[in-house]
């Protein structure tokens, strides 16, 4: 109804201005007004002009629209599909989760930011250093604890990163240094033997794949991937051969580093391989190149004019994935994630026009009839959309459709409420935190990436059944 209301209002708005014109016109040339002037310059003529303009936005919008389109495609082109036919035991297939790490302005750890989101910490503050076009300060979730100089040492060419990419990777840096501590225990695995004897090929590799933000030029990204290499073989010290590391990044957006990663572990499985996988990947939208890149794309948060926009924030978040179960300390619970169920919009959720959960609804299907779980069975819902933009009302429309179970106040965390647009960071931070409510015990979890403008991503993360009864002890 609102759309009829607004079309009405520019037809009245045009009607008046060509009204005013043509009056004006015929008081400086007094003239005899016949009835057919009338009706030519009074109505015929608003209604042309009006439907010049329509025609005029209609083409702008298509013009747009098609831009946009090709973009999305040539990104699409990059991104591993997810696989129509899947092996006949695709079902029952369920990655083993080792391990989770973030660094998120609501914490250091997925566990401080669930309780963060819990509590209904701060939500993203006007920014000290950060101005939009009007000179009003920028909305948004800075990480208060990062030290891009310290990363800017480590870089052979530091001048090549702007302020916002030291500030992802310096957000990456103790989420690389809380991997370390993880390693020494799987030692004997990576070096089976005597060291004398060891074989020239490792027993088991660690095969890292890094998501890095679109907008990094070559350079930047080749050296940040030297960057995380040499990080990581610091970090692990002996306890990981330097033979045993196969780093590589993922081009596309975040949901195809986790379909990447879904699919080198379907390969790994099929191959009777135990080798891990390590997905990661940082984000920062704090400089202003970034702010002024938002506002050309006509997505930055201003109250005014951009009232369903995003507001910029930063972070990193590692996942390690196993397709078999490695040991882990006595009080960590090992978390199993089905295969991934992906499923690309049609249109941006960004366009204007009414938000459509279609989608959404088809991953969510999906899952559900591929885990063989029920929907009243799910305990609780992480996702990472916010509750100012589209984004809500299309999680929140699936979720009373199908989840009708769950109290949004007390089985839902929403990440973007409080974290900003963490990029392509955005759905591994979400599965990261999904697994770290898992191993709380409420039960089976349901985690939904909506951050993405195409790409909708939904997992189902549960503790096996021993780890799971523990937990409800």
């Amino acid at each position: 109804m609102k759309y009829w209301f607004k079309g009405l209002a520019w037809l009245v708005a045009v009607t008046c201005v060509v009204w005013i014109a043509v009056l004006w016109h015929w008081r400086s040339q007094p003239r005899d007004v016949a009835a057919a002037d009338l009706w030519m310059y009074l109505v015929a003529l608003p209604l042309v002009v009006m439907g010049l303009l329509v025609a005029g936005r209609w083409a702008w919008g298509a013009a747009v629209r098609k831009q946009a389109q090709r973009a999305s495609d040539q990104a699409a082109a990059t991104a591993p599909q997810p696989a129509a036919d899947a092996a006949p035991g695709a079902a029952s297939q369920r990655w083993h989760m080792l391990g989770q790490w973030v660094q998120l302005a609501l914490g250091g750890s997925p566990e401080e930011a669930l309780d963060a989101i819990a509590a209904g910490a701060p939500r993203p503050m006007p920014d000290p250093l950060l101005r939009d076009d009007q000179g009003l300060p920028v909305l948004s979730a800075r990480c208060a604890t990062l030290d891009p100089d310290a990363v800017a040492v480590e870089l052979s060419q530091p001048q090549l990163f702007d302020a916002a990419a030291l500030r992802a990777l310096s957000a990456l840096a103790p989420v690389i240094d809380g991997l370390s501590a993880i390693w020494g225990s799987w030692a004997a695995r990576f070096q089976p033997g005597l060291p004398s004897a060891a074989p020239t090929e490792p027993a088991h590799r660690v095969r890292v794949l890094a998501h890095w933000p679109a907008h990094w030029t070559e350079p930047v990204r080749a050296q940040a991937l030297d960057w995380l290499r040499l990080r990581l073989k610091l970090g692990a010290g002996d306890a990981v051969p330097a033979a045993s590391w196969m780093v590589q990044e993922v081009a596309g957006d975040g949901v195809a580093l986790l379909l990447a990663a879904d699919k080198l572990l379907e390969t790994l499985q099929r191959q009777s391989c135990d080798d891990l996988v390590l997905t990661l990947a940082c984000h920062s939208d704090l400089d202003t190149p970034a702010v002024d890149r938002l506002l050309r794309e006509q997505r930055l948060f201003q109250s005014e004019r951009q009232p369903r926009g995003v507001m910029p924030g930063e972070g990193a978040a590692a996942v390690l994935w196993a397709t078999r179960a490695w040991p882990l300390p006595e009080d960590v619970a090992p978390v199993q994630v089905g295969r991934l169920q992906a499923v690309r919009r049609e249109q941006s959720i960004d366009a204007p026009g009414r938000t459509r959960a279609r989608e959404l609804s088809q991953a969510v299907d999906s899952l559900l009839t591929q885990s063989a779980q029920a929907p009243e069975a799910l305990c609780a819902l992480v996702s990472d959309s916010d509750q100012h933009t589209a984004r809500a009302t299309e999680l929140f429309a699936v979720s009373l459709s199908q989840l009708p179970q769950l109290e949004p106040a007390e089985d839902m965390r929403l990440l973007g409420t409080l974290s900003g647009h963490l990029g392509g960071a955005s759905p591994l931070a979400t599965l990261a935190l999904a697994a770290a409510w898992a191993r709380q015990g409420p039960g089976p979890v349901l985690a939904v990436s909506v951050g993405d403008r195409h790409w909708r991503l939904a997992a189902h993360l549960d503790l096996p059944r021993e780890a799971a009864a523990d937990a409800a002890s």
